[in-house]
């Protein structure tokens, strides 16, 4: 059994610590409404993305499942499939640069993350100016954030692609890919 904490956003702008013990690999079973796998249910025309919850017994294609999205982040699994990702994995990136906000907690598959920029109107928008690049579990930390202007609902820390030189592996190249490489 293993203890997973998030912090869970609450009615009046104020954000609580919540906990859920799970067993891997039971997390992606029964336990929710919207099982892991791949391919993913399709409600209305879209891909249900495994994090996505469900309200009334329909998806809230703008909202994430924090619990899930947290297992996804310390268990390494794929937000989009909700299954286990292999040694390396994918991210969207603010910017194409060491040390960018990472713009989800959790990593993807490759096959994952073209489904997402295929469906998603925030991660396919060129506009966003997104960049990705393929990681290992521990390419992505923590970083907190201490600016005055943060405000009450937003996360106390947020996820940063770490120095490449400060990882397990210093001496490899890590390359910075455009939505259009994505797509393709």
């Amino acid at each position: 059994m293993q203890r997973v904490v998030y912090m869970q956003d609450r009615d009046d702008g104020q954000r609580m610590k919540d906990v859920v013990y799970v067993h891997p690999p039971s997390y992606r079973g029964e336990e929710f409404p919207n099982p892991a796998g791949l391919p993913r249910p399709v409600v209305g025309g879209l891909p249900f993305p495994w994090v996505t919850p469900m309200a009334d017994g329909k998806p809230l294609f703008r909202e994430i499942e924090r619990v899930k999205a947290e297992l996804c982040r310390r268990l390494w699994g794929c937000q989009v499939c909700g299954m286990d990702l292999d040694s390396t994995a994918w991210v969207a990136l603010k910017e194409p640069a060491e040390g960018s906000a990472v713009v989800s907690s959790a990593a993807i598959h490759p096959a994952c993350l073209r489904l997402a920029v295929q469906y998603c109107p925030v991660l396919g928008d060129p506009a966003m100016g997104y960049a990705f690049t393929e990681v290992y579990e521990d390419d992505i930390v923590a970083v907190t954030d201490e600016s005055p202007n943060r405000n009450g609902r937003a996360p106390a820390a947020r996820w940063h692609l770490r120095a490449a030189t400060e990882t397990s592996r210093p001496d490899r190249v890590r390359t910075f890919h455009s939505l259009s490489d994505v797509r393709g």
